[in-house]
């Protein structure tokens, strides 16, 4: 006979002894996105703050709700699935809703744990992880943005074992929905070159996720995402992302209107954490650039098209004392094009040649966009909506609410399950 406890998320079921033979059975891993979102298994988001993270999520969300593929991010197309979501950071009419919108999603796909319909109200786990666990649909992707925010105040992060604590519940829930779990969180002031140093909250993170994923921006002020951690596949090279704004609300007095949104712009020859450590070397200051800087500009000329092979860069350089980082600087630095040519990258000088430094995304990326950065809003308050157009009315009456009225909520605004 099985034994259960009430606990706050309800009758959970003790421990007992099972035999080997009784357990589920061997099967390979499986992924949302391919050696990036594993399924049943909780990942980590962590980078600065204002670099776009929310965005990376938005733009994954959309695919999983509409089922079109995001080759560069390792997702097929497939069916439509739903995403359940948790934002404590941004408004959600002025801030998620919009940035869903542009981003193509589905929100008859989207919902949201909340409290009231104008998406306030935010949950703390494991309190409320049974609203998690027993969604219904259930989802195939549960972003939490931002997790610290959910943790209760009786659990200090800071301790390793109230993080695991705050942290355990994710794993389960991940393995009985079969959901891939995305935690976000910020890193540290640190200007380490180590990531295992820049986990802000706790370095727990890292230890009890099966995958991190780093973000971070490089040289060129493209927002890089990748791999920091896998206990499943190799690490993959990071994937580079330019910021567009959107013109989707009429400009105002108070605000241009526009909303920004992830476009694609290719594959790193790093991986993420090859680019921190670039990054923090940048940050700390390197007498040999110049000096790397204008060899690089000579290597490249020696060749009539103004090109070389990557590894033969970095061949070169290391023969002259240069390191790879410090010749990756000073490319980013001179603005000098990466282009892959068949199976081998090669560094161009900027204007030589016909070809592309990178892939476009076949994604229906806009070729007009331009490809310089776009700084990310932190607000989009005051936004008005367009004619005619309403967030969706609560449509919950009760003359005796529950004392916690929390819920999940459709992004269209209908409640869908309460507690």
């Amino acid at each position: 006979m099985r034994k259960y406890v009430d606990t706050t998320g309800g009758w959970d079921e003790l421990p007992s002894v099972w035999r080997a033979t009784d357990l589920k059975q061997a099967q390979q891993a499986r992924w949302l996105a391919k050696g990036r979102l594993p399924r049943a298994a909780v990942t980590i988001l962590i980078g600065d703050e204002g670099i776009g993270k929310s965005l990376l999520w938005v733009h994954i969300a959309a695919a999983v709700t509409t089922g079109r593929a995001l080759p560069e991010f390792g997702i097929p197309e497939r069916d439509q699935a739903n995403v359940l979501i948790v934002v404590t950071e941004d408004d959600w009419s002025t801030t998620v809703l919009p940035r869903l919108m542009v981003a193509g999603a589905d929100l008859g796909f989207v919902h949201v744990i909340c409290a009231e319909s104008d998406g306030s109200g935010s949950p703390t786990f494991p309190n409320d992880i049974q609203l998690v666990q027993n969604a219904d649909p259930a989802p195939a992707l549960v972003v939490v943005d931002a997790w610290l925010d959910t943790v209760p105040t009786n659990l200090s992060v800071k301790d390793p074992q109230g993080a695991r604590q705050a942290l355990h519940p994710w794993k389960d829930v991940a393995t009985k929905t079969d959901a891939a779990i995305l935690l976000l969180t910020h890193t540290n002031r640190s200007t380490t070159g180590n990531a295992r140093d820049k986990y802000g909250a706790t370095s727990e993170l890292r230890k009890k996720a099966r995958m991190t994923l780093f973000a971070q921006r490089d040289e060129s002020e493209y927002l890089t995402v990748g791999p920091e951690k896998s206990n499943t596949t190799g690490k993959l090279p990071a994937t580079m992302f330019k910021i567009d704004p959107v013109q989707y609300f009429d400009p105002t007095d108070d605000h241009d209107g526009t909303v920004p949104m992830l476009a694609f712009v290719g594959e790193s020859d790093r991986t993420a954490g090859e680019i921190l450590t670039s990054m923090s070397e940048v940050t700390a200051g390197d007498s040999h650039t110049s000096d790397v800087e204008g060899w690089l500009l000579s290597f490249l000329g020696d060749n009539p098209d103004g090109r070389q092979k990557a590894n033969d860069v970095y061949t070169a350089a290391d023969a002259v004392g240069y390191s790879k980082d410090m010749a990756k600087r000073a490319k980013a630095k001179l603005g000098i094009d990466a282009v892959k040519d068949a199976s081998a990258w090669y560094w161009q000088l900027p204007g030589e040649g016909n070809a592309q430094p990178r892939e476009r995304s076949k994604g229906g990326m806009s070729e007009n966009r331009s490809l310089l950065p776009f700084q990310v809003r932190d607000s989009f308050s005051n936004a008005p909506l367009k004619d005619g157009e309403k967030m969706g009315a609560r449509v919950h009456d009760s003359d005796t609410p529950p004392s916690r009225p929390l819920g999940v909520w459709l992004g269209s605004g209908e409640p869908v399950m309460r507690q």
